[in-house]
């Protein structure tokens, strides 16, 4: 009896150390989230912040606030031992509270290009002790990345293509240059037209877009209704003479998905070439 108590107190006291040792991870932003779980690590995340929407596994995790307002409480509460994220996060105050805590916090650039995101990969997996498996993933996006380029060889020409994020009846906010969306466009082979206008976002005229007649026209939200595109567009008599319009080449994006430049950006980029027939312009 006496031994069976102390092999169950041993039992007891191997698994409160099993549990105090094993790797509680946070990560914060969404192209660090969905690195780690690309590179096989995800099972140690304990929470992630709301721009981490892929893989779906994420969304039954708990969550720390937004990468640009993060607060050390929502944090600092999961008691993790690792916390990863980009120099996206902020505020500046905040990261210094959590770096004073002595929790291990770990800042990657964030990524704005293909490179930038195999650089991710790299950095992320070396820190992990997962390199072999972040030189397959890298492998995997460069020969993605491949195909592409072998796609937009062959095209005839280039589609001019204009993103607006959350654009609505009155209201046309576009993309220039110096945005991730601007950086889609253009790997997906496209051109910009509002690229040599302005920088970052701006709201721009309906007379705007019907004279510089984009060919496609890619409207991006955070939202999951896809009818945006056509409420704004297609219903709107204004726009008929538009190429984009007229030829029903309106593509709702999911910024979530497709701005957050993650290993899977290369996968999401080829899917869309596909969807719009970039190829057969």
């Amino acid at each position: 009896m006496i031994k069976n108590k102390i092999i169950l107190i041993l039992i007891i006291l191997i698994g409160l150390v099993s549990s105090a040792s094993k790797e509680r991870m946070i990560t914060i932003g969404g192209c660090v989230t969905e690195t780690v779980f690309e590179l096989g690590a995800g099972g140690f995340v304990v929470a992630v912040d709301q721009s981490s929407t892929a893989p779906i596994e994420v969304k039954e995790l708990p969550q720390v606030g937004y990468i640009r307002a993060i607060s050390s409480e929502g944090i600092l509460s999961m008691m993790p031992t690792k916390i990863l994220t980009t120099t996206d996060m902020g505020p500046k105050k905040v990261v210094e509270q959590i770096q004073d805590s002595g929790v291990s916090l770990e800042i990657f650039k964030s990524p704005h290009s293909f490179d930038e995101i195999l650089n991710l990969v790299d950095q992320i997996a070396e820190y992990l002790d997962l390199s072999s498996r972040g030189d397959s993933i890298k492998n995997q996006m460069k020969s993605v990345k491949n195909q592409i380029d072998k796609i937009k060889s062959d095209r005839k020409h280039i589609p001019k293509i204009a993103f607006f994020m959350n654009p609505t009846s009155n209201s046309y906010n576009a993309a220039g240059v110096d945005t991730r969306a601007d950086y889609l466009i253009e790997f997906l082979g496209g051109s910009n037209i509002f690229k040599s206008g302005f920088s970052r976002y701006k709201k721009v005229t309906s007379e705007e877009i019907i004279n510089l007649n984009p060919d496609i026209i890619l409207v991006g939200s955070i939202r999951s209704d896809s009818k945006l595109s056509d409420s704004v567009f297609l219903t709107n008599p204004a726009f008929k003479s538009v190429s984009a319009v007229s030829n029903e080449k309106i593509i709702y994006l999911d910024m979530g998905k497709y701005l957050t430049f993650g290993p899977n950006f290369v996968n999401h980029v080829l899917s869309l070439m596909k969807v719009v027939s970039i190829e057969d312009e």
